[in-house]
């Protein structure tokens, strides 16, 4: 499986517009991508398709005064058209836009080229990346399932990421820890019990789909990473964040960028990805398989018993995304719900955080 390349990403200075007409404004494209362009005026600009969830995406064919005869594909996104604040949603595009400038090109993770992101006085960030669909790329579905060689391949790459955690020392703007989501008002405990109970939780025990249960666990795991050994995390490796190429598996969609434990991702991520049965037959295969890539990238893995625990305790992080999630087709919110709630239940993780005897 050949290494991500290197990536370069421009940051320019420009007013960051709130519609989709403004972000395909050829005037403002061109001056966005005047590092890639060579400062070359954008001549006509094609919409391909909107991908709208809690950041909108569109992706677009630009062509370039300099080159008539050939088309750029990109993929803008930001949040255009939303009804979401965009004050309180410009750390999120920040962040995001920071990783594509400050830590991509010192991972070798496959990621999306980001040729350029725009920032403005007002906090907020729009991105300018590659059209992975156009380029042969496919993202993957909740309802077409990984198989366990993929789940390798894929935790090959999360392997990488962690490998690179040194990057945290020069970057203090990562957000460390769990805090946020234990403590958030955003989301009170009364409303995630109901959302758990609105269809999504079918068939998992009542003690794993307790909303106070789940926010004392989180409140846990947020006081051991935080005491603990952090690593760079991706913080959102669900199914639908990987893409497949030619040249094998990568991640977008890096808005929950964090620093924490290791093995938050790592169980996230496998939970997410496989059935259920399948997750609980090879699971500690692949947690293997994981910790021995990670020591091959130059990472530094825990013992094998460490591990395990870890993993298990980290299973609520998952749940609770996805006992928020709102924006999401239902029926793919109701499976991954379902792959992560048996995670929960199976590897005892509310006792094993002490929120159960």
């Amino acid at each position: 499986m050949a290494d991500a390349p290197v990536q370069s990403t421009a940051t320019i200075e420009l007013t960051v517009p709130e519609t989709l007409e403004g972000a395909l404004d050829p005037e403002w494209l061109g001056a966005a991508l005047a590092p890639y362009s060579g400062g070359a005026a954008v001549q006509d600009v094609q919409f391909t398709e909107l991908v709208q969830a809690m950041a909108a995406k569109a992706r677009i064919a630009v062509t370039f005064a300099s080159e008539p005869d050939r088309q750029h594909h990109f993929c803008v996104k930001g949040f255009l058209d939303t009804d979401i604040d965009r004050r309180s949603a410009g750390a999120v595009t920040t962040r995001e836009a920071l990783f594509y400038s400050r830590i991509a090109p010192h991972t070798s993770m496959r990621v999306p080229a980001c040729p350029a992101v725009v920032t403005d006085a007002s906090g907020q960030a729009i991105m300018i990346m590659e059209d992975v669909i156009a380029n042969g790329g496919r993202f993957c579905d909740t309802h077409n399932p990984f198989t366990v060689q993929q789940v390798q391949d894929t935790l090959e790459q999360v392997a990488r990421l962690h490998a690179a955690s040194h990057l945290l020392r020069d970057n203090p703007w990562i957000p460390r820890g769990l805090g946020w989501m234990a403590e958030s008002r955003n989301f009170p405990q009364d409303w995630i019990h109901a959302q758990m109970h609105d269809g999504r939780g079918a068939g998992l025990p009542e003690a794993t789909l307790d909303g106070a249960n789940l926010l004392a666990a989180l409140r846990v795991m947020a006081r051991l990473s935080a005491d603990g050994e952090q690593a760079l995390l991706h913080g959102d490796t669900h199914i639908a964040n990987v893409y497949t190429t030619a040249d094998g598996p990568g991640f977008a969609d890096w808005q929950l960028l964090k620093a924490a434990n290791w093995a938050i991702d790592v169980a996230y991520h496998i939970n997410c990805v496989l059935p259920v049965e399948v997750a609980e037959q090879r699971e500690r295969e692949l947690l293997a398989f994981y910790l021995d890539a990670l020591g091959r990238h130059g990472g530094r893995p825990v013992d094998n018993d460490t591990a395990w625990e870890d993993y298990c305790r980290a299973t609520p992080y998952g749940l609770y995304l996805w006992a928020i999630t709102t924006r999401v087709d239902p029926a793919k919110t109701r499976e991954n719900f379902r792959r992560l709630g048996a995670a929960v239940t199976r590897c005892d993780a509310y006792r094993r955080l002490g929120v159960l005897a």
